[in-house]
C-alpha cells in the first residue's frame, strides 16, 4: 500500500505531521486503488515519489487525473503531493538562465539530411535515406555527445526532430526547447498548456525560408511556432471533450496540419460513478497558416444514452476508437491514413482497431479496414467494475502509425502493426483490401507492435514489446525484440529475440522488449528497449552492431540531474551524423527517467564524405 513513501515529511513539526497524515488518508481513499498496481497504466507509488509536488497538484487539477481530483479541495491536493514527495508545492520555476546559448545557431559544415517529424520523410517510414556519416562500418564508434535533463520530469517520451543546427523537443511539463546541435545549450523555450508527448513537425516554405514548428499538447490544443525564435504563431483547440488529448504527432503538408485526437477517458471509466463513455476519436485538419479548423472527422457516431450500469450510473455509446498515432499522408491518392484504438463502451463499432483512409481535402472517409472486431474495453475491465463493456475486448489498439512503401514492381502498400502482435499489408488502390497478415509477437495490453515500425522499402522492421500482461487474448510465446519481414509477402527475413538482462535490484518493471518506434538509415536499424538499452542492428541479418545502456545517471548540459530509464514510445532519430533519443517512462510500473541523449561519431568521421 502506501508504505514509507514520503515518510521523512512526518518527522517535521505538527503542521507537517498533520498534512502528511491527511495526505496519506486522502491518497488511500482516492488514489491507492490504481497506483498500487490494480490499474497497470497508472504510475506506481515508487514513480510518484520522484515527481515534483507541483506535477502531482497540476495532474489532479487539470491533467490526466483531473476527474479523480474533482472531489478534492486545493489544499487536499497539496496534502496528497506532500505525502508522496515530502515537499511543499510552490509556484517557483526551475531557473535555466545559465543554460541559454550565448550565440546564434551554427549550421553544420556538412548537413546530409534532417529529421523533421515523427516518420522522417515520405510515407511515415521512419527511415533516413540521406545519412552518409553513420554506417555499418563505424556505428560502433558512436559516443554520447551531450545529455539534456528535463526539469521536474519522470518521463521523456517526446521524440526530437533535428535540423542542421538545432534539435527541437517537447517535454512532460509542456516546455518546448530549441537546443543547439553542437552543445545542447538552449536557444529558446516555449511553454504549452499541457504535456507535449509526440514529435514536433518542422516545415519551411517553398524557398526554404520561414521555418515553423507544429505540435499538439495533452489538453488537445495544436500550436504553430516560429522555429527561429519560439514565438507563438497560432493555437487551436481541436476537440471539445474535456478528456481529449493529443498523443500522436501531427503531420503537415504545404497547406494543412493534420492532428490526431485520443483521450484519457479509459482511466476514469474504471470508477463506478463515472458516466462512461462520451469521447470519440477524431482527425482534425487545420490551416497551416492561421490554425483555422478546416474539417474534423470523427471515428464513431455521436454517443447516446444506452442504459444504466448495475449500480445505476448512466452509460453512453458508441465511443472511443481514438487515434493514438501519427497520420500518414498518401499524396498520390490525396488521402491521409490513420489507425484507431478500441471502443470505450458498447456497442463496438466497425471503425475501432482499424485502418482508415480519409480525403485529405475534405475529411470524408474513403474506406475502413477493421482488423479486430468487437474490441470494446476500458479500465473498468481491469478492476472488474461496472463500466466494463459487455464485449470486454482484447484492448488491441493499432497504436503504431501506418507505413507506406512502394515495392520494386511499383505497387504501393500500407503496412500496419497492432498490439495483438500481428502485422497487416493493405492495398491502398483497392479500398484497403487486406493482402496478407503475419503474427510477429505474442501480443498483449502493452503490445505486440506498440508505437511504430520502420522500412527501407526492401524490408519492414518490427519492434515487438510482448511485455508480460494478463491479457487472455495473447497467443504463443513472447518474442520481445526486432524482426524483419518482406513487405511484399509478410515472410520473415530474420528474427532477433532479445535476452533478459535487467538488473535484479530495481524498484520498477524492466523488460527487454521493444515498445518504442524503431528507425533506420542505410544498412542499420536503431531501436530502444523497455530496459533502457539503445541498440543498432544490421538491417541485412539482425546482428547487433552497437549498444548503449541509458539506464544510468547523466551529467547534463543544463545542470538538471539526469537519469535514463525505459525507452517506451517515441523512437530514435538519425540526422547529419547524429543519433538522438529520449529515455525514461514512468507509467505501467516502468523505469522513469528525464533525459534527451545525443550521440555522434568522432570528429574525423563527420568530415564531408
Amino acid at each position: 500500500m502506501c508504505g514509507l513513501v514520503g515518510a521523512n515529511a512526518a518527522q517535521g513539526g505538527s503542521d507537517d505531521t498533520h498534512d502528511f497524515r491527511d495526505g496519506q488518508r486522502l491518497y488511500d481513499i482516492h488514489c491507492v486503488s490504481c497506483h498500487s498496481g490494480a490499474l497497470p497504466e497508472a504510475p506506481r507509488q515508487e514513480a510518484l515519489k520522484l515527481f515534483a509536488p507541483e506535477q502531482i497538484v497540476t495532474s489532479l487539477e487539470s491533467g490526466v487525473m483531473s476527474t479523480q481530483g474533482l472531489p478534492l479541495s486545493a489544499e487536499e491536493k497539496v496534502q496528497i503531493a506532500y505525502y508522496l514527495t515530502g515537499q511543499r508545492a510552490t509556484a517557483q520555476q526551475v531557473d535555466l538562465s545559465g543554460s541559454m546559448c550565448t550565440r546564434a545557431p551554427r549550421p553544420l559544415a556538412s548537413a546530409t539530411g534532417n529529421w523533421t517529424g515523427w516518420g522522417g520523410r515520405a510515407g511515415g517510414r521512419r527511415y533516413q535515406p540521406n545519412e552518409s556519416h553513420i554506417s555499418t562500418d563505424n556505428v560502433a564508434e558512436l559516443t554520447l555527445k551531450w545529455a539534456f535533463g528535463f526539469p521536474q520530469a519522470t518521463r521523456a517520451r517526446a521524440q526530437p526532430v533535428i535540423t542542421d543546427a538545432a534539435i527541437y523537443v517537447g517535454s512532460q511539463d509542456g516546455t518546448v526547447y530549441s537546443l543547439d546541435i553542437h552543445t545542447g545549450c538552449i536557444h529558446w523555450l516555449f511553454k504549452a498548456d499541457g504535456e507535449v508527448r509526440g514529435s514536433l513537425q518542422y516545415r519551411v516554405d517553398a524557398d526554404g525560408d520561414n521555418p515553423r514548428l507544429y505540435f499538439g499538447d495533452f489538453k488537445a490544443s495544436a500550436y504553430a511556432l516560429d522555429a527561429q525564435n519560439g514565438d507563438l504563431l497560432w493555437k487551436t483547440k481541436v476537440h471539445t471533450h474535456p478528456l481529449a488529448t493529443i498523443t500522436g504527432s501531427v503531420v503537415a503538408d504545404d497547406d494543412r496540419v493534420y492532428v490526431p485526437v485520443s483521450s484519457s477517458e479509459v482511466v476514469p471509466a474504471s470508477r463506478p460513478d463515472y458516466e462512461c463513455c462520451t469521447f470519440r476519436g477524431a482527425l482534425a485538419a487545420l490551416d497551416a497558416g492561421n490554425g483555422e479548423l478546416l474539417w474534423r472527422t470523427y471515428t464513431t457516431t455521436e454517443p447516446t444514452l444506452t442504459g444504466k450500469s448495475r449500480v445505476g450510473t448512466r452509460q453512453f455509446g458508441p465511443s472511443g476508437a481514438p487515434i493514438w498515432s501519427t497520420p500518414t499522408l498518401d499524396d498520390k491518392r490525396n488521402s491521409v491514413i490513420v489507425t484507431t484504438g478500441q471502443n470505450y463502451s458498447s456497442p463496438a463499432t466497425g471503425t475501432s482497431d482499424a485502418i482508415i483512409a480519409m480525403n485529405a481535402r475534405t475529411g470524408a472517409i474513403r474506406w475502413v479496414t477493421q482488423v479486430t472486431a468487437n474490441d470494446a474495453w476500458n479500465g473498468a475491465c481491469v478492476r472488474q467494475t461496472p463500466n466494463c463493456p459487455e464485449e470486454n475486448g482484447p484492448d488491441f489498439d493499432l497504436g503504431a502509425s501506418p507505413v507506406m512503401v512502394t515495392l520494386d514492381d511499383g505497387r504501393d502498400l500500407i503496412l500496419a502493426g497492432q498490439k495483438s502482435g500481428k502485422v497487416y499489408a493493405l492495398d491502398p488502390e483497392n479500398y484497403g483490401r487486406l493482402l496478407w497478415q503475419r503474427r510477429v509477437g505474442r501480443g498483449g495490453t502493452m503490445g505486440g507492435v506498440h508505437w511504430g515500425m520502420s522500412s527501407d522499402q526492401q524490408r519492414l522492421y518490427v519492434g515487438i514489446s510482448d511485455l508480460p500482461t494478463n491479457n487472455r487474448f495473447a497467443e504463443g510465446e513472447p518474442q520481445p525484440g526486432l524482426h524483419a519481414l518482406d513487405p511484399a509477402t509478410g515472410e520473415f527475413v530474420w528474427r532477433r529475440v532479445l535476452p533478459y538482462t535487467c538488473p535484479g535490484d530495481l524498484d520498477f518493471h524492466c523488460w527487454q522488449g521493444i515498445s518504442a518506434a524503431v528507425s533506420g538509415s542505410p544498412g542499420i536499424v536503431f531501436a530502444g528497449g523497455l530496459d533502457g538499452q539503445l541498440s543498432a542492428f544490421s538491417a541485412s541479418n539482425g546482428k547487433r552492431l552497437w549498444q548503449f545502456n541509458t539506464l544510468r545517471d547523466f551529467a547534463t548540459t543544463n545542470g538538471i540531474p539526469g537519469r535514463g530509464g525505459a525507452i517506451e514510445a517515441d523512437g530514435p532519430v538519425i540526422a547529419n551524423g547524429h543519433l538522438a533519443v529520449s529515455s525514461g517512462y514512468d507509467k505501467w510500473g516502468e523505469l522513469p527517467g528525464n533525459v534527451l541523449l545525443v550521440f555522434t561519431l568522432p570528429p574525423e568521421q563527420l568530415e564531408t564524405p
